[in-house]
């Protein structure tokens, strides 16, 4: 398996992303900006006029086109190949205090981008899978066998055309990344709410309810330089957006683990890998423990109406 790590799209595709309109009221208020700080550098006594906000969004809407167009060509050449990878992922994990001898092991089936495949790591344990898997395994006191189908760079969708028909186990619960492709690829939102709805409908067909997480803390990959990364931050709200209404169904679960975890990657050390892009196995432990509740919920809810399979 092929785990390329990704970075961002292409010079044209940034472009678009900056100009595009559905980041114009991110444009119209770093314009409203550059016009008050053109009037209020202007010479003390001095009768020009502010910069016109019309103005201001012409200018920086060409600039932030270049700028960030060249720093994502830039970012790609520099860390094409940088990150580490674990592989394939199928692990069998026992709780690590007492006993579960006897015990059917949990079916847990991983789905989406490098976050679920482990990019930025080098041992499986310390993907957010099993991370995820071992925290289930210690709070239900039985064995996860977790199999790992999320692939590097994948949008949405591909989880749905490409990782979902590749299941071989009927599983007890799913768990799914998703979307930061989808922010730096540039899928259109009409797109991504058919995607969406889509692959959640194909996650759900499979029989076991769906704990998904949220788009990750932007701030936090330093690999993106700035401006590219606020562009890439305020398309990302976009995202959640529509993530958040598709999620909006019986089975499944939306956990937010920005909000829950995100100020600790933008602030907290060691929480980043070393190509500052992908979380460490540090930070895949927090994003486990943000998400480990609501898979111990679902897998709870299931028991109680009809137990584990």
């Amino acid at each position: 398996m092929s785990q390329a790590p990704y970075l961002a799209a292409d010079a044209s595709a940034t472009e678009d992303l900056v100009t595009g309109g559905e980041l114009r009221p991110f444009l119209r208020r770093r314009a409203a900006t550059v016009s008050r700080t053109a009037a209020a550098r202007s010479p003390r006594g001095a009768r020009s006029p502010a910069l016109p906000a019309g103005v201001a969004l012409v200018g920086l809407t060409a600039a932030l086109g270049g700028v960030t167009g060249g720093q994502a060509v830039a970012a790609r050449r520099r860390y094409r190949g940088f990150a580490s990878t674990v592989g394939d992922i199928e692990v069998t994990v026992m709780p690590s205090h007492g006993s579960a001898r006897g015990a059917a092991p949990i079916e847990m089936a991983a789905f989406g981008d490098s976050a679920m495949a482990g990019v930025g790591v080098r041992d499986v344990t310390e993907a957010l899978p099993v991370q995820l898997a071992q925290r289930t395994a210690d709070a239900a006191g039985r064995p996860v066998h977790v199999i790992g189908y999320a692939r590097s760079g994948a949008r949405t969708l591909d989880v749905s055309i490409k990782q979902v028909p590749m299941v071989r186990r009927v599983p007890d619960v799913s768990v799914l990344t998703v979307g930061t492709n989808d922010v730096t690829h540039l899928t259109s939102l009409p797109a991504l709410v058919r995607s969406s709805r889509d692959l959640l409908d194909a996650l759900l067909a499979l029989g076991a309810p769906v704990v998904m997480s949220s788009l990750p803390e932007f701030r936090a990959m330093r690999a993106v330089p700035r401006p590219l990364r606020d562009v890439a931050r305020a398309r990302g709200g976009l995202v959640r957006l529509v993530q958040r209404a598709a999620a909006a169904r019986p089975g499944v679960h939306l956990v937010d683990v920005c909000r829950m975890v995100g100020w600790e990657f933008v602030d907290g050390p060691g929480m980043m890998s070393d190509d500052s892009f992908h979380p460490s196995a540090a930070g895949y432990g927090r994003i486990a423990d943000a998400m480990a509740p609501a898979v111990l919920s679902v897998l709870t809810t299931s028991d109680s109406s009809g137990g584990f399979r």
